[in-house]
């Protein structure tokens, strides 16, 4: 099978290429964020953690250029799809990063899973997507598995509880810009120009609050780099490569590894309420996921 259609430009499809990738996220996701409950521990702040981040990967991705493939794969891509793409992930990383500072990492999981709802409702706003009647009924079980979780009172809903659902509104944005990026951007691209626009947006305000990782901070530091790396990876060549629904529900087992790290490694036990706001939203999602439809080529 050719790598993209050669009338439409768009990417064929490579389902069994996306699914392994979105499973490889299932626990890659869940690790990155015991390494920045780590770090926050150790009193790193976001944009110290982000710049060392995208320093790290940018020193993985550099000696790619040597080879001229890579070199003309970024000459060749869609500059304007880059620059939308990478605000917008990185904003959302951003969010999620900042959150998983004083949330549970379940709790930050779960409120994630309103992307597809989300990501549903921004498909049927710019691209005319119809949504159906069982579509709108997951819109309503995910608004209320959510209201559960958030806990709103008469004080409102927590700060860093508006970041995340930010981040996840943000995350739907970025999912949609992926699988519209033009198939001249190659993967490589899609990473290398994040990579930068991290290094600008991070690695500039990181080198006025330099912090040096001492000792097993390094370990934190460079499995977070490692581990940022084979997400962002991942996530490309899911949503990239696999136009099969499936490729949304296999997200879903991330709430696994979610539960068993916040569990097993910082004692994180959810509430009875917010077990039953999680499973409602895993619900939402999963239909969500069903409604979505495909992209044809050439959209």
């Amino acid at each position: 099978m050719k790598p993209f259609s050669q009338t439409s430009g768009i990417l064929a499809p490579r389902p069994l290429l996306g699914n392994l990738a979105m499973l490889g996220n299932t626990v890659l996701i869940p690790i990155m964020a015991v390494a920045i409950k780590f770090l926050t521990a150790a009193e790193f702040t976001t944009i110290q953690m982000l710049a060392w981040r995208s320093a790290l990967v940018l020193m993985v991705l550099l000696p790619f250029l040597l080879f001229s493939q890579f070199r003309l794969a970024i000459l060749a891509a869609d500059l304007k799809a880059h620059a939308i793409h990478a605000t917008l992930s990185l904003a959302s990383m951003t969010c999620f990063y900042f959150a998983l500072r004083t949330l549970p990492i379940v709790t930050v999981t779960s409120i994630n899973f309103t992307t597809p709802t989300i990501a549903m409702i921004l498909a049927s706003l710019l691209y005319r997507d119809h949504i159906s009647p069982l579509g709108w009924f997951s819109l309503a079980i995910g608004f209320a598995g959510a209201l559960i979780i958030l806990k709103p009172d008469i004080n409102g809903i927590s700060f860093d509880m508006v970041v995340v659902m930010l981040g996840s509104f943000l995350a739907a944005c970025t999912n949609l810009a992926v699988r519209r990026m033009p198939a001249r951007s190659s993967n490589f691209a899609v990473i290398f120009y994040l990579t930068c626009a991290g290094m600008l947006f991070f690695g500039l305000p990181g080198l006025v609050d330099f912090r040096l990782p001492q000792g097993s901070q390094w370990l934190w530091v460079l499995l977070l780099g490692v581990v940022a790396l084979g997400v962002h990876s991942f996530i490309i060549l899911a949503y990239r490569f696999s136009a099969s629904m499936l490729i949304g529900a296999l997200d879903y087992l991330r709430i696994v590894w979610a539960l068993a790290f916040g569990f097993f490694i910082f004692k994180e036990t959810p509430l009875v309420p917010e077990l039953i706001g999680i499973t409602m939203i895993c619900a939402s999602g999963l239909i969500s996921v069903t409604q979505m439809r495909s992209p044809k080529a050439g959209e």
